[in-house]
């Protein structure tokens, strides 16, 4: 995954505001067209079809993006509850069968992104590529916007 370019100065705030009003006009243009916000590659669906079934839990996640982290904002996903479905202002994906639910802050962030899961032998676990993130820290759990 190639690293974002940083930008040669810091942003000013009309243009984190611009980049955020473009952030939100993207997910409301998908949200509208049908098109999903997120994806997840066949080894994230594998993945957590895995996990789900070995823990007695829906095959689905929930997607957080919240602010932490060390570049500014970070990554949460979690296996479904047992009988947990979308709450109101919920955005809900289905890859494979595989359901996806985020709350709609998560899905103006990550509008876009596709989710793969790495086993190897130096990483394994999920990694998001997000074309809204401007930068990221090392390890790539979290992102600024």
């Amino acid at each position: 995954m190639a690293e974002p370019e940083a930008p040669a100065r810091p942003l000013t705030l009309e243009e984190k505001k611009a980049q955020a009003r473009a952030r939100a006009k993207a997910a409301r243009s998908a949200e509208r067209s049908g098109e999903t916000f997120v994806t997840m590659s066949p080894a994230a669906v594998a993945y957590v079809r895995r996990a789900a079934t070995e823990q007695g839990r829906p095959e689905g996640v929930r997607l957080r993006i919240l602010a932490g982290g060390c570049a500014g904002l970070e990554y949460r996903l979690d296996l479904l509850d047992p009988g947990e479905t979308a709450a109101a202002g919920d955005r809900e994906v289905q890859t494979a069968g595989v359901t996806m639910l985020m709350d709609l802050k998560s899905a103006i962030h990550g509008t876009g992104s596709v989710i793969d899961y790495e086993d190897g032998l130096l990483r394994r676990g999920f990694r998001i590529n997000n074309p809204n993130a401007t930068s990221t820290c090392s390890c790539g759990d979290s992102f600024g916007a």
